[in-house]
């Protein structure tokens, strides 16, 4: 594991998701601060930091020691882009039941959409 990864922000994702990859190269892009590392749900950054297997219907984020998944994970990661994407805190006021139960039903259809290619640079990790 990369020394300090636990003081990081890791935003695990499916690798073979088209969408997931969609929706990891748009923050990647808005990450202008480079705030944010990315890791697939399957690699060795979340073996380092986890015991239990991976869910691969979600995305998980890891900050600080506290870890996020689904709704959350995107109103936390719209947290810590700020600026327009602090909007995204928003979200909070519909209960979390219902923004899980959104966030489920596309991620059962996640992997009908096409595959993008991200880049790779050192703020993926493996």
């Amino acid at each position: 594991m990369e020394k300090g990864l636990t003081e990081k922000t890791v935003v695990f994702y499916d690798g073979d998701c088209g969408l997931c990859q969609r929706s990891i190269a748009f923050l990647y892009q808005a990450d202008k601060k480079h705030k944010l590392l990315f890791a697939p749900l399957n690699g060795d950054a979340y073996n380092s930091l986890f015991s239990e297997p991976a869910r691969m219907d979600t995305v998980r984020v890891y900050s600080k020691g506290k870890t996020f998944e689904k709704s959350r994970a995107f109103i936390e990661l719209g947290s810590m882009l700020g600026g327009f994407y602090y909007g995204l805190f928003l979200l909070k006021i519909i209960p979390a039941f219902i923004r899980d139960f959104v966030y489920d039903e596309v991620a059962k259809r996640r992997k009908s959409f096409t595959c993008l290619w991200l880049p790779k640079d050192e703020r993926f990790l493996k």
